[in-house]
């Protein structure tokens, strides 16, 4: 069964002095960064493309993968592009087309984030050289109807947007994606449908050039906040965050965890519980392991890896010299999921961290 459907293409004029914005949406998880970075190793080197990536909290893990592979990235952190950093990314924005002149933006927003407000302020600032191309939505066809259940977000996100990306189709049976298509069908029939490649890969000609219409500046409610009936907590309301960060005792011989004794303990994590763990962690010894390839994987005594775990699989990348994190960091991660708290002991367990290394903030879900 083919999913694919062909979207239109755009109509409007552009001008040459426009900086077109590509906006990325999708659940905590769904591969929105493997598939960028992919994508932007097809362009024209020619066509100048940069990313603006959203973190939900500080450990930036992703911005650090993403230059690994030698990307432009402008971070912001501690927030949702949907809601406290909609002005910060205005101002974003402006700073990224003043220093380098791109063709193009592309905007990785965070798996909590609501694409109505983001839209409305790109389309708010069309006459300063900007043009709202398209909203993608990166659908995790592994996790999507687990989560599609008690995340009003992600059925926000594939309810409203221009082509729907699934990701990790080759994962599950005919049966189970024909499942996946057949829940985001109920909320969005219409709209085209492609499988991601098996490599994360993405053609550059069937998501640039769509000339979205949705969210027109026309159909924004007055004085809209959040976005057309969205609730500023929702994050708060469907995602527990733990934050870990340690460093190195002054005078401690300890350069870090057990490689062996932390891949054993990202395995054990409940895929049901732990959605997301991502942060930057040094390890001790040759690492092994991972279910899909590591890069730079070292084998010598000590060394910073990002660690990317996402509802099971995990991926880790030795980070280079030229990123390298301040020598007696040991641990800076961030975790999302549902019924956290229950996992907190296992969890600071994990990363031989303490109570006073962790922050916390607990879901608050209606009753």
């Amino acid at each position: 069964m083919s999913y694919v459907a062909n979207a239109h293409k755009s109509r409007s004029v552009i001008d040459a002095d426009t900086t077109q914005v590509t906006v990325f949406t999708g659940f905590l998880g769904a591969g929105k960064t493997t598939i960028i970075i992919d994508l932007l190793k097809r362009v024209n080197p020619k066509y100048t493309i940069v990313l603006l990536k959203n973190e939900f909290g500080d450990a930036e893990t992703d911005s650090a993968l993403a230059r690994e592979s030698h990307i432009q990235v402008t971070e912001m952190t501690n927030g949702c592009l949907c809601c406290v950093l909609v002005g910060q990314m205005k101002r974003a924005l402006e700073e990224m087309k003043a220093k380098y002149r791109p063709d193009r933006i592309i905007i990785e927003t965070s798996g909590s984030a609501f694409p109505a407000p983001i839209a409305w302020q790109i389309r708010e600032m069309e006459s300063s050289g900007f043009h709202l191309d398209s909203i993608l939505t990166v659908v995790d066809c592994i996790n999507f109807c687990g989560y599609e259940d008690t995340s009003y977000t992600a059925r926000m996100q594939a309810q409203y947007t221009d082509l729907i990306l699934l990701n990790k189709w080759d994962h599950v049976t005919e049966r189970q994606l024909d499942i996946v298509v057949d829940h985001i069908n109920e909320l969005n029939t219409d709209t085209p449908k492609i499988k991601v490649g098996l490599d994360g890969s993405v053609d550059p000609e069937m998501i640039f050039g769509l000339d979205t219409t949705l969210f027109a500046l026309s159909d924004r409610p007055f004085a809209a906040a959040g976005g057309a009936g969205e609730n500023r907590s929702h994050h708060a309301q469907e995602v527990d965050l733990v934050e870990i960060r340690r460093s190195q005792d002054a005078g401690s011989t300890k350069e870090g965890i057990s490689s062996a004794e932390f891949t054993a303990f990202l395995m054990s994590l409940p895929a049901e519980d732990v959605y997301r763990v991502k942060g930057i962690v040094r390890l001790v010894g040759s690492v092994s392991g991972s279910d899909a390839p590591l890069a730079n994987v070292k084998t010598d005594s000590s060394a910073h890896y990002i660690v990317n775990h996402a509802f099971g699989r995990y991926t880790l990348t030795c980070l280079t010299a030229k990123t390298q994190q301040a020598p007696d960091m040991l641990v800076c991660v961030t975790i999302l999921g549902s019924g956290l708290r229950m996992h907190l002991p296992r969890l600071l367990e994990g990363f031989m961290a303490s109570e006073v290394e962790a922050t916390v903030r607990w879901a608050q879900r209606p009753e």
